[in-house]
This record gives C-alpha cells, sequence and structure tokens, in this order.
C-alpha cells in the first residue's frame, strides 16, 4: 500500500473509532441490543466498498489474548483500546487478494468485557467478513458491524443498520444473492461521486 493510502486508512479507521463511540452507538429495540455502526451517506454499495481490501467466506479457529493498540487519536489522557483478535480460516476469498489460507481479524473490546464478548465471532462459525487491512497484515471489519456476517442455513444475519447491505438489523438474507451482491460491488467500487 502506497503512504498515502496508509495515512487515509489509519485516520478513516481512526475517525470511525471516535465517531462510532460518540455518534454511533445505535439501540436495535426490536431484538433489545445496542449496535456500533457510522451511518453512512453513500449513495451506493459501490462508492461505500471504496476502502474495502479484503473480502472472505471463513470460519472462526481460535480467539487470541485480548491486548491495548494506540487508538491513533490524540486525546490528553489514555488513548488505547482493548483489540481482541481472532484467527480466521479462510475458505472462499470473494474480493482481494490473500495468500495465506487464515488472516488475523482484530475485535474491538476485551474478552473480560461480557457486552463486547457477546459481540465477537466464536470458535467454529462460519462468517462472511468484509474487511480493512491494517499496516501490521491484520484485519479490521469495515464500519463496525457492517463487515460481519454469519453464516446459518443458507443465509446470512448480522447487525448492521446499514440500508445498502440490510433492510433491517438481524434480518436474513440468502447467502448467494448476498455475495453475489458484495462481489459486485467490491468489483465496481468507486470513489464518491462528488469527491
Amino acid at each position: 500500500m502506497d503512504k498515502k493510502r496508509i495515512a487515509f486508512v489509519t485516520a478513516a479507521l481512526s475517525l470511525s473509532l471516535v465517531v462510532g463511540s460518540v455518534a454511533g452507538l445505535n439501540w436495535d429495540k426490536k431484538n433489545n441490543h445496542s449496535s456500533l455502526s457510522v451511518e453512512s451517506s453513500f449513495n451506493s454499495l459501490e462508492e461505500e466498498f471504496w476502502n474495502v481490501d479484503l473480502i472472505v467466506r471463513g470460519t472462526v479457529l481460535d480467539e487470541g489474548q485480548t491486548y491495548k493498540q494506540d487508538s491513533g487519536v490524540n486525546t490528553k489522557g489514555d488513548n488505547s483500546i482493548d483489540i481482541t483478535p481472532s484467527t480466521i480460516q479462510i475458505s472462499e476469498v470473494l474480493y482481494g487478494t490473500e495468500a495465506n489460507g487464515t488472516i488475523t481479524y482484530l475485535q474491538h473490546g476485551s474478552s473480560k468485557d461480557i457486552e463486547a464478548k457477546n459481540k465477537f465471532l466464536k470458535k467454529s462459525e462460519e462468517v462472511i467478513l468484509i474487511l480493512d487491512k491494517t499496516e501490521d497484515g491484520k484485519y479490521w471489519s469495515y464500519n463496525f458491524d457492517d463487515g460481519i456476517w454469519k453464516v446459518k442455513n443458507g443465509k446470512v444475519e448480522s447487525n448492521t443498520l446499514s440500508k445498502l447491505l440490510n433492510s433491517q438489523p438481524g434480518n436474513s438474507q440468502d447467502l448467494d444473492k448476498f455475495i453475489e451482491k458484495i462481489k459486485k460491488a467490491a468489483k465496481n467500487k468507486k470513489k464518491e461521486a462528488n469527491e
């Protein structure tokens, strides 16, 4: 990745952490849970996926130890955040390139925090992940819950609040149709029209 893109991705991730923490905590009354996301202002998935580096289908192998990481946001106090990595065994690369059979997926929060842990991917779960690559070769979900999709009985489910990805949080979608939709959007990704 060139330096300009690395700086942009770092700034975007940092900004999304701040915005998500301050304004993106949404309460889903139907399913009685909160969800982190940043509301999209994009007109299409092709625009929303502009910074997506990798989309994979795979299985969760294990969860690593929680550690602290600098959020990248300058603050007067402690600006570190808890990160809990998971190892994902890739069964299919839907977009992008990944030479290894596994990736390290970074989850926001500590395994000691019950609310965060309840949202973590569980061992043996089959998932589709829409990802942004970090400088050290690991991956974040793009826009929190928007990039995390659990595969169950030929369907996908997510806590996303994105209207471009899902009509309502928690609703299931046909797996094959969803894969077709996100592959097409990633393949044709583009910068926002007004940039």
